[in-house]
């Protein structure tokens, strides 16, 4: 059998007032007062923040991987130096959605899960056995950093 190719939901453009109706706020940058918060230097937008939360949380088995929500991705935001990424950031990126869903509900989040449900099953990964262990991992409300 061979399964669809579509492209990754972080690859598809909608216009930004279009986002905003439906309740995205992830590149806003975060503000406390009237200064932005800033993490190594860069603006943390909220989509950052995300990243970070989930970060925090255990590790969580996505196809053949554990996925952190950061170690699939190469930027100065989250590491001090240059790394090599563990596995394809796409699945950081995956889970952090599922997790913004899960934390942050809106129409847009909604909308953005759909999508990535949609392209973990053409990757031949079952999202709803990804869903069920982030929603496992947010109840044990667990830090512990696992590999």
């Amino acid at each position: 059998m061979t399964l669809v190719t579509i492209p990754p939901p972080c690859e598809l453009r909608m216009r930004g007032q279009i986002k905003k109706i439906l309740g995205c706020i992830s590149t806003e940058p975060i503000k406390v007062g009237d200064d932005v918060v800033k993490l190594r230097g860069y603006w943390l937008c909220y989509h950052d923040l995300y990243h970070i939360e989930v970060s925090c949380l255990q590790r969580i088995q996505i196809g053949k991987y554990k996925v952190s929500g950061i170690h699939g991705i190469n930027s100065p935001v989250f590491h001090d130096s240059i790394i090599i990424p563990e596995y394809d950031g796409l699945l950081d990126e995956a889970r952090v959605a599922f997790h913004e869903w899960l934390t942050r509900t809106s129409v847009f989040n909604t909308c953005k899960a759909i999508c990535w449900i949609l392209w973990l099953i053409t990757q031949g990964i079952n999202p709803v056995a990804v869903l069920i262990r982030h929603v496992r991992v947010l109840q044990k409300g667990c830090l512990a950093k696992t590999k």
